[in-house]
């Protein structure tokens, strides 16, 4: 479950920054995790109940935007959403795409008591 390996880098980058600001308990932590990004997010936020037990984000509430997949079509020159790798264009058909959102993870803020 590479899910809780995703969690325990969150809470680093968060126990980091709490210790950098002083910051002795974080009660919401907002991350981006793309569409793309192949994360299952009722296994990221069950693991995240387990890495925050202790420490500086204890109970602390793991809010998750989900940015939209995005793709170049390379066929018909324009930029389409992609719900998952393999889809075909939805203007053209055609299967030559790159992926250009919706690959991200990220932690976008903090906030603290």
């Amino acid at each position: 479950m590479h899910e809780l390996s995703i969690a325990e880098g969150i809470i680093e980058v968060v126990e980091r920054t709490a210790r950098q600001n002083d910051v002795t308990h974080v009660k919401k932590v907002r991350v981006a995790i793309g569409e793309l990004a192949g994360i299952d997010i009722p296994s990221l936020q069950f693991a995240w109940v387990s890495v925050t037990k202790s420490g500086v984000a204890e109970g602390a509430l793991l809010e998750i935007e989900r940015p939209a997949g995005v793709a170049w079509c390379m066929d018909c020159s324009v930029t389409v959403p992609l719900k998952n790798f393999g889809d075909p264009c939805p203007h053209c058909g055609g299967y030559h795409l790159t992926p250009t959102g919706g690959r991200e993870m990220r932690v976008i803020d903090l906030i603290a008591d």
